[in-house]
C-alpha cells in the first residue's frame, strides 16, 4: 500500500502525493456527489475569479481549530483530507513553517472547475502563512489543463493585495486600494510578466499542494478534452499563529 510521501519540495511549495488511503478516496469521490454545491456568482464571490468563470462551484468553508461555515470534525469523507494535511505537517514544514509555532488553523472548501473554468493570478492574504490544494478527482489526463501555476515571485508587495490589483489612483484616493482583478489585471500583468517564469502542478489525483505565502498562484482553465470529467479539489489557507509584541 502506497504511503503519504513527500516528492518535490523547492523555496515556492511542497508536494505530497499518496495523501489518503484507498478507501478514503472513495469516500470522498461519493462526498462530491452529494454535496449541494453552489456557484460563486450566487455566493457573491464573482469577483475571485474571471467572469467567464462565475459558474465554479463551492461548497461550505470547514475549519480546523476555528469555525468558518463548519468545524472540523463534520462526520464527512472532508474529515480524512483534514486530518490528513495536520498529520502530513513535517512533509511541508519548510514551506509554511511548523504546526503549533507557526500555525495551527487552517480552512478547507470544496470546489468543482469543469470544462473552460479555472482562478485568475492570485495569493494568501498577509494573514495567511501559506495555501494548499488537494486533488480530489479519481482520474485526471495530462490533456484535460487544470495545472496548478506558480510564479517564481518573492517579495511582492503588500500593495498589491491578494489579487495582484490596484484601484486606479484618483484625486480624493491618491494611494490607490488593492482590489479584485475580474475585469482588469494591469497590475498582474506587469508584474508577473516582467520575469514570466514559474512552476506548474498538474492536478494529480490524492495529490496534496502546499504553497509559501505571499506566491502568486493560479488555475488553468480546464480543457474541452476533459469533457464531462471535472476537476475536484479540496484547499484552503493556513492562518498565522497571533504572536504577542515584543515591548
Amino acid at each position: 500500500m502506497l504511503q503519504a510521501a513527500r516528492v518535490v519540495q523547492n523555496e515556492f511549495l511542497t508536494i505530497v502525493d499518496n495523501l489518503l488511503l484507498p478507501e478514503q478516496c472513495k469516500a470522498l469521490w461519493n462526498y462530491f456527489q452529494l454535496q449541494s454545491f453552489r456557484r460563486i456568482d450566487a455566493l457573491g464571490m464573482q469577483g475571485q475569479w474571471l467572469l467567464e468563470d462565475s459558474g465554479v462551484l463551492r461548497g461550505p468553508t470547514v475549519g480546523w481549530g476555528r469555525k468558518w461555515e463548519a468545524q472540523y470534525p463534520t462526520q464527512t469523507a472532508i474529515d480524512y483530507v483534514m486530518k490528513g494535511v495536520a498529520d502530513a505537517a513535517e512533509h511541508f514544514a519548510a514551506t509554511v513553517g511548523q504546526r503549533g509555532a507557526d500555525w495551527e488553523v487552517f480552512s478547507a472548501v470544496a470546489t468543482i472547475y469543469a470544462d473552460g473554468q479555472g482562478r485568475l493570478w492570485h495569493r494568501a492574504t498577509d494573514e495567511d502563512i501559506g495555501t494548499w490544494v488537494y486533488y480530489a478527482h479519481p482520474i485526471w489526463n495530462i490533456e484535460w489543463g487544470g495545472e496548478l501555476f506558480v510564479a517564481h515571485e518573492r517579495d511582492v508587495s503588500a500593495a498589491y493585495g491578494a489579487f495582484l490589483h490596484r484601484l486606479l489612483p484618483m484625486p480624493d484616493h491618491p494611494d490607490p486600494l488593492s482590489w479584485k482583478s475580474h475585469l482588469d489585471n494591469e497590475d498582474a500583468n506587469e508584474l508577473l510578466m516582467e520575469r514570466g517564469i514559474g512552476s506548474y502542478v498538474a492536478p494529480k489525483p490524492n495529490r496534496l499542494v502546499i504553497v509559501k505565502g505571499g506566491t502568486p498562484q493560479a488555475i488553468a482553465k480546464v480543457r474541452a478534452s476533459a469533457g464531462r470529467h471535472v476537476h475536484a479539489s479540496l484547499g484552503g489557507v493556513f492562518k498565522k499563529v497571533d504572536r504577542p509584541q515584543e515591548s
